[in-house]
């Protein structure tokens, strides 16, 4: 993907941003201590809340602070551990506003793939529900096809222009979808939509040998249920 779609994923206020302005929900966001207890204080906002660092991934930690004194203690230790982290670098130009306070939503939490082809144009959106995580990462997880899904991977697809596969967190909250994350490639979960029915890497070599039509490898279904599985290996 070009260099603005990078920048709308590695910096998770211009995503934000960008989801608001495409007309979509994204949870609640702010940026500095005052602004989230302001909210707070005026009952737009409320506990439990999340602390995550701005840029880059949330390697170094993610917290729930469910009180003020406990949002101190979380905003002041992110800042800490973003300072020894490799994304330090990243955040110099704007420190004070590196560590992002988030609405925490309640409800069912899905991964979306939404696949583009190489120029940017809108292939499919591919649907899983998260059932358990592990490490942060999607450890059990369920096929799930359904129209409100493909109208917001197409709605996304279009403004963003992604060039491949988009890995996309969405909260439903309420009857509500609302996107999170948006990583423009691989994600973790990817294996489940694999399992489910749709060869992306297959697809991306087709492209490359410039077949237009790929539809033999995309035969997703729904109820496809899939955990990771971790084995010893003995080498001795």
């Amino acid at each position: 993907s070009n260099e603005q779609v990078i920048d709308i994923a590695f910096d998770k206020m211009e995503t934000f941003n960008f989801i608001q302005n495409i007309g979509l929900k994204t949870p609640k966001t702010y940026t500095t201590l005052h602004e989230a207890k302001t909210a707070l204080n005026d009952k737009s906002l409320k506990f439990p809340l999340v602390v995550k660092p701005r840029w880059g991934s949330a390697s170094i930690g993610i917290d729930f602070p469910e009180s003020m004194d406990e949002l101190d203690l979380s905003f002041a230790l992110q800042q800490m551990k973003l300072k020894k982290s490799i994304l330090n670098t990243v955040s110099q130009n704007d420190f004070d506003r590196a560590i992002l306070i988030q609405e925490k939503l309640n409800g069912k939490e899905y991964g979306m793939d939404i696949l583009n082809d190489f120029e940017g144009n809108y292939i499919g959106t591919f649907v899983r529900e998260k059932l358990s995580m592990r490490s942060g990462e999607t450890d059990k997880a369920i096929s799930v096809i359904d129209e409100k899904f493909e109208q917001l991977g197409a709605t996304i697809s279009k403004h963003l222009k992604h060039v491949g596969s988009l890995d996309c967190d969405v909260f439903e909250t309420n009857n509500q979808l609302y996107v999170l994350e948006l990583n423009p490639r691989f994600g973790g979960g990817y294996p489940f939509s694999h399992e489910a029915g749709v060869n992306t890497p297959a697809i991306y070599i087709e492209w490359l040998k410039g077949t237009k039509n790929n539809s033999q490898f995309i035969n997703y279904k729904a109820g496809v249920m899939c955990s990771k599985c971790d084995r010893m290996l003995k080498f001795n």
